[in-house]
């Protein structure tokens, strides 16, 4: 999407997702840390003295580090051994959120780069097919609702038994929590939050929705929440904006400055009493009001125009040719 739009904003960009890059470039863009592209793209600048920005995507979160020690102790390794030179070595390193740039600095060490907040977005959503209706003939049972979304994966990061409890104790017949995401109903923990929400009607489990199924669950949504303990750009974030829909959120989703700052939707802590007070809000319906400020989060954030503008302007800066 990034590359697209730099397109058409007038820079020559080309997808590339071979190990074996092919050197004609005057920049490479390199997308995540501790694979392939952040590597070829070092070594391009090393052999060839072709320069490199580089997208880490969350992947320097502490979070990480706390959950899976044993895994930090042998990154951290291999950051001694290449991947905090390719950090230091690139052009810059960009983050999508001044949250995530921040968070970033400590985990591991030692830490030396040039720092750009570039953001990061979507397109502006497909025109809505009102007529057609396809969510509510897919689930007639929503029609009607006041609707809560989930949309994301079914991982126990994202907080989910949380947010099944709080809603659990509050919901009623006229209020739905959508679940919308991939099952696999052999997924231990999958399993435990299905046997939870077992015994309540009020609780749709839709499995992955796509295309304009799920551009329709997020405009007939009430608001869009997402409880995680560790979220990088939240992606999903920017498609609710992006139709009006307010977002609740922890602050553990990185974008969660931007949503407060423009009173695009709530935000607390990623704990029960954080989740408690989210679900409680939307059951009080203090987000009305804030569809407008939801378009305006969206256009002047996290639309990905704002973030090719960035790239462009860093190139520019750096004496870069951009076509």
């Amino acid at each position: 999407m990034l590359s697209a739009e730099l397109n058409e904003q007038n820079v020559d960009s080309e997808l590339c997702f071979d190990k074996e890059l092919r050197g004609k470039q005057t920049l490479t863009v390199a997308h995540g840390l501790w694979q392939w592209p952040s590597r070829q793209a070092n070594e391009l600048f090393l052999g060839k003295g072709i320069p490199y920005l580089l997208f880490p995507h969350g992947m320097l979160d502490p979070w990480f580090k706390r959950k899976y020690p044993l895994k930090h102790i042998k990154k951290q390794i291999y950051w001694w051994l290449k991947q905090g030179k390719i950090l230091n070595q690139a052009k810059a390193v960009c983050y999508t959120t001044e949250e995530e740039r921040r968070l970033g600095q400590s985990t591991f060490w030692p830490y030396r780069c040039e720092e750009q907040v570039t953001g990061l977005g979507i397109r502006k959503p497909p025109d809505p097919i009102p007529e057609e209706e396809i969510l509510f003939k897919k689930f007639p049972i929503l029609r009607g609702k006041r609707i809560l979304l989930y949309l994301g994966r079914l991982h126990p990061k994202k907080g989910l038994d949380m947010l099944l409890k709080s809603f659990c104790r509050i919901g009623t017949e006229n209020e739905f929590l959508m679940i919308t995401g991939p099952l696999d109903e052999k997924d231990r923990y999958q399993q435990s939050l299905l046997a939870y929400s077992a015994n309540w009607e009020n609780i749709l489990w839709t499995g992955m929705l796509e295309g304009n199924l799920k551009w329709e669950a997020l405009r007939e949504a009430d608001a869009l929440i997402l409880p995680s303990h560790q979220e990088n750009f939240g992606m999903v974030v920017a498609e609710a904006l992006s139709v009006g829909t307010p977002v609740f959120l922890t602050d553990k989703v990185n974008l969660w400055r931007e949503v407060e700052s423009y009173g695009a939707g709530l935000v607390a802590k990623d704990n029960q009493e954080g989740i408690d007070h989210l679900v409680g809000s939307w059951k009080e319906k203090i987000h009305g009001g804030m569809t407008g400020s939801a378009h305006l989060c969206f256009e002047e954030k996290l639309h990905i125009r704002n973030a090719a503008s960035k790239i462009i302007g860093l190139m520019r800066g750096f004496n870069f040719p951009t076509n």
